[in-house]
């Protein structure tokens, strides 16, 4: 193994680390639509959206953006964080959303911007979860 992927596959648990405490406080969970960080890695979009972010069981999403992280939350913890499949829906969903020309729940965080940015955190997502499965391909 190289020390590339060594360091990917480190940084892959310290984010799953992070992501399963965050996840097994329900307390934590959001009721409020919120915007943080819009242009940065550490988005904070609707209930749903962000890593170590989620909505409480039974919170609408703010808005159609929102409804893809609430839809992602609910893959990844019924197959796991590293299930590229649920990355790559999330980034369809955010892809379609984008293209759809809605503007959301924010003016000052609108699709145009929240969406890129939640897409490249798709992207790092998926590289993290390819480089992190070491099993032989069926």
């Amino acid at each position: 193994m190289s020390r590339a992927a060594a360091s990917f596959g480190i940084l892959l648990c310290l984010l799953l680390l992070v992501a399963a405490v965050n996840c097994s406080d329900q307390g934590n969970c959001s009721t409020t639509c919120i915007v943080e960080q819009c242009d940065t890695i550490g988005i904070k979009y609707g209930k749903y959206c962000g890593v170590g972010y989620w909505g409480c069981a039974g919170e609408k999403p703010c808005d159609d953006l929102d409804a893809c992280c609430m839809a992602h939350d609910n893959c990844v913890d019924k197959f796991g964080m590293t299930h590229v499949k649920c990355h790559k829906r999330l980034k369809n969903c955010l892809t379609r959303e984008l293209k759809s020309g809605k503007v959301g729940f924010s003016k000052e965080c609108p699709y145009s911007r929240a969406a890129p940015t939640m897409i490249r955190g798709m992207d790092l997502a998926i590289l993290l979860s390819q480089l992190g499965d070491f099993s032989v391909p069926h």
